[in-house]
């Protein structure tokens, strides 16, 4: 522990110490107020840029508090959509209107700490960021009677020094998973468009208050965009309350790196033994939450569960996605990290890979996924299923229909007509979850006519308990 003597002039005297009268408030008097700055003790945590929930909702925060009237249309406005926001405040700030900062409050939005003087992070070090916070706490409490649980600085980026000063304090530095930088005077439509294409569940929305005026008139432009997608629009803290990840470790498969591989026996499903009516509609790859949402309505209205093989980086960036899947009765299994295609990566690369990826899959769904991998494009020789299977991967699971779904040079007819033309009993159909591509559109009339042909739909993991499984 150490102390830092701080000089603190006119304004923050008033903040700390309470008793000071309006005249004296603006004299420049210093004092030379002792605070200790205590050893990084508490471990400190990488700033937060999303929230992991499988809720359809999106914090909206704001940076910095503009002049009275400003911030007086910003709130009406806010209002009139009934969306309430969170309001990351600089200290100094408040300290200067406390009145305004306290009709934040009253009007129902959430206040956080944006440091005492706004600043960047970039050039701090561990002590003065330690005051920066401290003291624009003690301004939210003696003023507002509220005490921070997350600071943000005046950028929104965070710093080493930053998050471990916030641990001392119990405190967590908030980032942002959609920043158009309204600074830059973008027009309301513009940063309304940029915010909607990277809508997803449990984003942390962050525009600026005081330096743009269009980001009041955008508002409508963001909540009516909300609405025609499904997303709720509220505080930090009310989309916080639907996070499910943990920190402990979570179980995974136990794959490992294993270079003895030439003896295993590979267990590879393209297709089940059965003359019954019986098949597995699967999906591949990863995508928005726009295209996962639309396929898994469809697959609600449809009353059917699917097998989905994941791709690892991108269910990293939005592992909630991950989640709402299996929430939904759906089953994940693994179809890669990088989503390279296997004849081509050396056996300890790929090996990496998988274990990367089974434990990728394990954090995101809080569960262990199945013990199962597809390939990238379907394509694997002997070498490569041994190298698999020596992980512990318990089935390579391929399939004996391709959609090519994915291919937009393809007409929609000629997708139909490959699914159909193909399916049999026991098939497994391979489409993809992919923004660019016919899935959305087909995967009605695919359901509908096989439905109708006398098909049921089955999982994966179903199918591999009754039948016996056919091989190559």
């Amino acid at each position: 522990m150490k102390q830092l003597k701080l000089i603190v002039i006119g304004l923050l005297i008033v903040v700390l110490s309470g008793c000071i009268g309006e005249k004296e408030a603006h004299q420049t008097t210093s004092v030379t107020p002792e605070i200790t700055i205590p050893a990084k003790e508490v471990a400190s945590k990488q700033a937060m840029n999303q929230i992991y929930t499988t809720e359809k909702k999106m914090a909206l925060t704001f940076n910095g508090m503009a002049d009275k009237e400003t911030m007086i249309d910003l709130l009406n406005e806010l209002d009139r959509f009934g969306i309430k926001a969170t309001f990351f405040l600089p200290g100094m700030r408040v300290a200067e209107e406390p009145e305004l900062a306290s009709e934040i409050l009253d009007r129902g939005h959430m206040i956080q700490n944006n440091t005492l003087n706004h600043v960047l992070p970039d050039k701090l070090d561990y002590e003065s960021a330690y005051v920066e916070l401290y003291l624009a706490n003690k301004v939210f409490q003696e003023h507002l009677d509220i005490v921070p649980e997350y600071v943000r600085s005046r950028s929104g980026d965070s710093s080493l020094s930053l998050e471990e000063a916030s641990a001392q304090l119990g405190m967590r530095v908030v980032s942002n998973t959609i920043n158009p930088r309204d600074s830059q005077m973008q027009s309301a439509e513009e940063i309304a468009t940029y915010i909607k294409r990277f809508s997803t569940r449990g984003a942390i929305i962050q525009l600026n208050t005081y330096t743009n005026p269009e980001v009041i008139r955008a508002i409508e432009l963001i909540y009516e965009d909300a609405v025609a997608s499904g997303y709720t629009l509220t505080t930090l803290e009310e989309v916080k309350l639907g996070n499910y990840l943990v920190e402990d470790t979570i179980n995974t498969n136990n794959l490992v790196v294993n270079r003895a591989y030439e003896d295993t026996e590979p267990v590879i499903i393209e297709k089940f033994s059965t003359t019954k009516k019986e098949i597995a509609l699967t999906f591949d790859d990863w995508a928005s939450d726009e295209t996962i949402s639309a396929v898994l309505d469809i697959l609600n209205d449809y009353q059917i569960q699917s097998t989905f093989f994941l791709i690892g980086n991108g269910v990293e960036k939005n592992p909630q996605l991950a989640r709402l899947i299996v929430e939904q009765g759906h089953e994940v299994a693994s179809h890669s990290y990088n989503h390279k295609v296997v004849v081509s990566m050396n056996p300890e690369e790929l090996q990496e890979d998988l274990v990367k990826n089974d434990e990728i899959l394990s954090y995101a769904l809080q569960e262990k996924p199945l013990n199962m991998f597809r390939p990238a494009q379907g394509i694997m020789d002997d070498e490569t299923a041994n190298v698999i299977t020596a992980t512990g991967v318990e089935y390579i699971v391929l399939y004996d229909v391709a959609s090519l779904d994915w291919n937009l040079s393809l007409t929609e007819e000629e997708v139909f007509n490959r699914v159909i033309e193909k399916t049999g009993p026991g098939s497994i159909i391979n489409m993809h979850i992919l923004d660019e591509s016919h899935t959305v559109q087909l995967l009605p009339k695919i359901i509908e006519h096989l439905q109708q042909q006398g098909y049921v739909f089955r999982k994966i993991s179903e199918m591999i308990s009754d039948y016996r499984v056919g091989g190559s």
